[in-house]
Formats: structure tokens, C-alpha cells, sequence
């Protein structure tokens, strides 16, 4: 998502990766019922795409290293298979100066009801070539605490997300 060595999922090269510990969700279902524009992993896929609705929209994180404060916004947005649903703004410090690249990738399967989703290769759509590189496949997954993770496939890196 920046640096010279790839679209990672923790963002920078330099970054030590982080996992979110799942939860197992309760098996409650006479509980609440959830807040306005929220949704459970086991969403069916809306009307208009393949994606399940919990996993729509714009999420957020932080990367706090020696090099300083990286953040990234994730956007997915509906879409079937092939489409360019994932959007990913990554910012921050880079040697004397800062960073700024977007990538976007390809939804790459359907997921189940509850996901997870699979994207592609990621490709720059801004940036310089110095500092933004396309990146490996990876996987999203929503969490029952309602934030969720995505991971670089090929190196098992994991970054998790909130939902803005």
C-alpha cells in the first residue's frame, strides 16, 4: 500500500503487522436488533452486487512506527466478480517528505453469505512508482466486533480496520 516493496497489508514495509484475536460471536439471535446503517456478517449480498452489505463502505486505520504515522482509508464498494470494488488511500512519511498513493483492486471470487472477500493484485492509480507499488492478492474478513482485517495472502500480514 506504499513503500518500494509491495502493496502489504500493514501498509509499509517497515511496519510490524498486527492481527485482530476474532471473537466467536454469540449464537443469540433474539438479541437486539443491529443500529441504523449497521449490519451482521451473515448479510445476504445486496440487490446491486455479490458483496455482503456489512462490508460496504469506507474503513479506516492507523500505522504508528519509527518513520512516523501512516493512515489508510479502504472504501469497498458493490460490485460481482471482475468489477474494481476495493479502493485503498494510503499517506504518510516518507524520507525528507510524505506519501500519497491510491490502488484499487478486483474482486477476484464471490464470497458466502458472510465473506470473506478475496481481491486481486492491486494496481496505482496515484502516486509515484518510487513510493507506491501494486501489491499481492488478499483477503477481507469482517469481524464480529464489527471492524475488520485485511490480509496480504501471499505473506499472511494483517492489518485491521474500523469502519468510519
Amino acid at each position: 500500500m506504499s513503500g518500494g516493496k509491495g502493496d502489504r497489508a500493514d501498509g509499509d514495509p517497515t511496519a510490524t503487522p498486527t492481527t485482530g484475536a476474532p471473537r466467536t460471536p454469540g449464537t443469540d439471535t433474539a438479541g437486539p436488533a443491529p443500529a441504523p446503517g449497521t449490519s451482521t456478517p451473515d448479510d445476504p449480498p445486496s440487490p446491486d452486487g455479490t458483496i455482503p452489505s456489512a462490508y460496504l463502505g469506507t474503513w479506516a486505520t492507523t500505522i504508528d512506527n519509527a518513520s512516523g504515522v501512516h493512515t489508510r482509508q479502504l472504501t469497498i464498494r458493490q460490485g460481482e466478480v471482475g468489477d474494481t470494488v476495493l479502493s485503498l488511500v494510503a499517506e504518510g512519511p516518507a524520507g525528507n517528505g510524505t506519501y500519497h498513493c491510491v490502488f484499487e483492486a478486483d474482486l477476484s471470487t464471490a464470497p458466502g453469505a458472510g465473506g470473506p472477500l478475496r481481491f486481486g493484485p492491486s494496481t496505482v492509480t496515484t502516486g509515484p512508482a518510487a513510493t507506491c507499488t501494486p501489491g499481492e492478492p488478499t483477503e477481507v474478513t469482517l469481524l464480529p466486533d464489527g471492524s475488520l482485517t485485511r490480509t496480504n495472502t501471499a505473506t499472511g500480514e494483517t492489518l485491521t480496520y474500523t469502519r468510519r
